[in-house]
């Protein structure tokens, strides 16, 4: 019965989150995330009771599923500390659940669910990032996403010709269509799987890609190319090495020529990585004029402003501890502006940014830095390497098993849960660098299944 429960308290949140504008709003948020938290009591139950006499309980794997608890804790532990002290307890309160309530889910997943249960979830999330992208695309094409499902579309992304899908920012329901892409190659680059699945994964991997294309994201375009380039590296383990090198390098010349081709002709997607990057204003210049105008164009671009705030508030406060929890938002009026100007001398900042408020950094590694300081990016980082080698040992292990069975793919391998756990990590890690996806609640909580499934998958592979 609680087996049950917890697969409905899980697929709750991590289905419906996305058609619910994320979750970001607490009207959405705090459903969904009481669901989590079902969830997690239902582990909890299963877990005493498989403490008394004669319950066989969950077969092996428990020490490596445990990890992805045990490698974030210390984290966690400092977060909460953190959060006691922090100086606004309601944004406190959200940041450490944006943390909290994904690795909930990824436990509850990794060591309650059944091999079934995750199998049936895997799937009903592929679909349901399918039907993400399909939607997207259709109403981009129908509507020009002047709509967010029910709600009117903001008008800077209607004006730029973006979709945004059930998101209202284009950029992260682009991060979620990258979650999509990895759930599909992980299929696609799995040897023995029939062609319903590889049917499945193909059309998720074709609605993901369109998706990003129409919300013209550079972010999103920049880490779906990271993300095929992990795929070479990562993905072809389940065959010999001399026909991987050979498949690595057919499958590089392919994203070399695809990437060209693209270049070449989406002219107005283009155009948004050279506007923003300042390309164009430097053309004709030298080469160290032209560097200079780029770095300049990315220190006054909005990024590059709330990046540069947030790491100055980090200075001028406590570099080690950080400046709280949830306190971006609310420090950033002081440190917006650049440090050189002088009141006596009557100078203003050379930067000055009284044209917006930054609610988050759109950055989600400067934010970490910024609000739990170098103690609480260390511990972070601690816990991404013990998830990240975990996976890539499950991959290993497993590839050792097929070289001993003369590379005979059977079909029943944990590749797909383990590639897809390890491409959607580095995805999110990789566009993190410039956006803020995992302040989003349902992509933190979709990455947190797949984490699970990933883990329960390196854990069969293992053997311990």
């Amino acid at each position: 019965m609680t087996s049950r429960l917890s697969f409905f308290f899980v697929a709750l949140p991590v289905l419906l989150g996305p058609w619910l504008f994320g979750a970001w709003e607490q009207w959405w948020f705090w459903p969904l995330a009481v669901s989590v938290f079902c969830a997690g009591i239902c582990l909890g139950l299963a877990q005493l009771r498989a403490l008394l006499p004669g319950d066989a309980g969950q077969p092996g794997g428990t020490r490596v599923r445990g990890l992805c608890a045990l490698s974030l804790l210390p984290f966690l532990l400092y977060a909460l500390g953190r959060g006691l002290h922090a100086e606004v307890a309601m944004t406190a309160e959200r940041s450490g659940l944006l943390f909290l309530t994904p690795l909930i889910v990824a436990l509850v997943v990794g060591v309650g669910f059944t091999a079934g249960q995750r199998d049936a979830l895997f799937l009903l999330m592929l679909t349901n990032l399918y039907l993400l992208g399909a939607y997207g695309v259709i109403n981009h094409a129908v509507t020009h996403s002047r709509f967010v499902l029910w709600a009117p579309a903001y008008p800077q992304y209607i004006a730029a010709d973006r979709a945004s899908g059930p998101y209202f920012c284009p950029d992260h329901y682009a991060g979620a269509m990258e979650i999509g892409l990895a759930m599909a190659m992980g299929l696609l680059l799995t040897r023995g799987l029939g062609w319903k699945l590889r049917a499945l994964a193909g059309a998720a991997a074709a609605a993901g890609l369109a998706a990003v294309v129409f919300s013209k994201s550079r972010g999103g375009g920049l880490t779906v190319l990271a993300l095929l380039l992990a795929s070479m590296a990562f993905g072809l383990s389940q065959w010999p090495r001399r026909m991987r090198r050979s498949l690595r390098l057919a499958g590089l010349a392919a994203i070399a020529a695809a990437t060209l081709l693209f270049t070449v002709a989406a002219g107005s997607y283009m155009q948004r990585f050279t506007s923003y990057f300042g390309w164009e204003a430097a053309r004709g210049k030298p080469p160290a004029e032209k560097v200079d105008a780029v770095l300049a164009r990315l220190r006054r671009c909005d990024r590059g402003l709330m990046i540069a705030g947030a790491l100055r508030a980090w200075r001028a406060t406590d570099p080690l501890w950080g400046i709280g929890p949830g306190m971006h938002q609310h420090l950033w009026p002081r440190f917006a502006a650049s440090n050189d100007g002088d009141r006596q001398a009557h100078r203003w900042p050379s930067v000055l940014n009284n044209t917006f408020h930054s609610y988050e950094v759109h950055s989600d590694w400067v934010q970490l830095l910024e609000e739990y300081g170098i103690a609480g990016l260390i511990l972070f980082l601690a816990a991404c390497a013990a998830w990240f080698l975990t996976l890539r040992a499950g991959l290993r292990a497993e590839s050792e098993m097929l070289r001993d069975r003369h590379w005979r793919a059977t079909g029943a391998e944990h590749h797909p849960a383990m590639l897809a756990a390890l491409l959607a990590g580095l995805a999110m890690a990789f566009h993190s660098l410039g956006d803020f996806n995992l302040q989003i609640p349902a992509t933190t909580w979709m990455l947190g299944a797949l984490l699970g499934m990933g883990m329960a998958g390196a854990a069969a592979a293992i053997g311990r």
